[in-house]
């Protein structure tokens, strides 16, 4: 006989329809629709919502999945008699398990399986988006912040340790509330391991009450951890922040290479309360209003295909993005950080450091970069010396001095030129039409504004004339 191990089930009979969600959809919609965010409860009925039926199970480690999935719906005391497939899914990963599998083979002693049993519909649907529970807390991870780089803001970067996991619990605890409390200007992320739920898993198993874990392991939101310290400051000395500063709360951006060091004591919710009301009283402004629904119900149009950038490159792209967009807004930060630096936290140690990110260029198709406008024109001319890159070279002109078109759309727009230069100057371009497609996207976002749109469509028709 093989080992025994300690699993638990929850079991779900319904239809097709019904049960292509995942206990991370419940939980998401729980919190999200049905608890509010001020309810000091609202982790423990939101568990209490997806864990009813849940049930301990013994098995021997050499039992086969589709065993364990009949043994469940048995002991669930549902009535199995309209069921017409029965399979398991890891609760976490979504996973369904293959039906042959030993236990051993694709679960750990203490992990929580979906077992769903499929019975025939009664009901005729429209079938929505489900939407991605791990969106609620990927809007503070800075692995996501090139979506929302394009415009000058005081950034701020959360950064703790292994040794931290008060901290790490609290950002997730109260998401809403530090979203909320970052404000307008100030925008907040944190810092942790690209996702790898393996090791993440041993981690929180560590350091969380097993309700918590559960609910917050099938939302997807503890597939990331905290660095260990090495690993950690290899993405903070670009911010100039040392390791006994840590866990603290960096900000940065703007024009200069200042970083505000906030070291941070207590994990507890008062004293961020109370850190951020001190930022915020600082710099004249009231924080912003979060709703956490609305972050769900949006969850469903991010593409989680997209690359992203993540630790250190990510924090350079940031610092880097906003350089040549809106001077307002980039005077702002400059005026919040100054209010900053000349503002006493009484009790509070407050450390100024000089970082690297002023100098960072990022190059390629992410096209952040941080020099004048001439500099940036001159650099594309020198990399892309054919007639393409000449003629792009003026819709790069064009875009930047743009007075009419939003940072966002001079970034995006940036972004399109130097995508379609990289194409055009390529070998394997062998068609008139090909052409047109890598101009297509420049043409569509310059239409937005009234002072670039018709000098832009002038001259990729002539790129389009000219291709032989």
């Amino acid at each position: 006989m093989s080992d025994p191990m300690q699993l638990d089930a929850i079991v779900w009979v319904d239809d097709h329809a019904l049960l292509r969600g995942t206990l991370g959809h419940n939980a998401a919609y729980a919190l999200t629709h049905r608890i509010t965010p001020d309810d000091s409860a609202r982790w423990d009925k939101t568990d209490a919502r997806i864990a009813s039926g849940l049930l301990a199970l013994e098995v021997d480690s050499g039992t086969t999945v589709a065993e364990l999935a009949r043994l469940a719906l048995d002991t669930s005391g549902e009535d199995g008699t309209k069921v017409v497939e029965v399979w398991v899914e890891d609760a976490v990963t979504h996973e369904r398990l293959p039906d042959e599998a030993a236990l051993a083979e694709v679960l750990e002693s203490g992990d929580l399986v979906l077992v769903k049993a499929e019975v025939p519909p009664e009901a005729c649907y429209q079938l929505g988006s489900l939407g991605r529970p791990e969106e609620l807390f990927d809007v503070l991870h800075v692995a996501a912040a090139l979506e929302v780089a394009a415009w000058p803001r005081l950034w701020g970067a959360l950064l703790y340790t292994e040794e931290d996991a008060e901290v790490a619990t609290y950002v997730r605890t109260h998401f809403d509330e530090l979203n909320a409390m970052s404000g307008k200007l100030l925008r907040i992320f944190v810092v942790e391991r690209p996702p790898d739920w393996k090791r993440a898993k041993k981690y929180w198993r560590a350091h969380l009450e097993p309700a918590l874990l559960r609910t917050m392991s099938v939302m997807r939101w503890l597939n990331s951890s905290p660095y260990d310290k090495s690993g950690l400051y290899e993405v903070a000395r670009e911010l100039g922040v040392e390791p006994d500063h840590f866990p603290c709360l960096a900000l940065f951006g703007g024009s200069d290479d200042d970083t505000i060091i906030f070291p941070i004591k207590s994990a507890d919710p008062a004293s961020f309360r109370e850190l951020f009301t001190l930022i915020h009283r600082a710099v004249g402004e009231i924080p912003a209003d979060y709703q956490a629904k609305q972050a769900y119900d949006r969850s469903d149009s991010r593409d989680p295909s997209q690359p992203v950038l993540r630790g250190a490159a990510a924090l350079e792209a940031l610092a880097a993005s906003a350089s040549w967009a809106d001077q307002a807004a980039l005077a702002q930060v400059g005026a919040a950080k100054k209010a900053l630096r000349e503002t006493e936290f009484h009790g509070r140690n407050v450390v100024i450091a000089h970082g690297t990110l002023e100098n960072i260029t990022i190059h390629g198709p992410t096209t952040f970069i941080n020099k004048p406008i001439n500099t940036v024109i001159k650099d594309f001319q020198n990399t892309h010396t054919s007639t393409y890159g000449a003629r792009l070279a003026e819709v790069l002109r064009l875009t930047l001095n743009s007075e009419d078109l939003p940072p966002a759309d001079r970034v995006e727009l940036a972004k399109r030129v130097t995508k379609a230069v990289d194409v055009l100057e390529s070998p394997n371009v062998r068609s008139r039409f090909a052409v047109r497609y890598a101009l297509a996207d420049i043409r569509d976002l310059a239409y937005r504004s009234k002072d670039v749109a018709q000098p832009v469509s002038d001259i990729l028709k002539s790129i389009e004339e000219g291709f032989t």
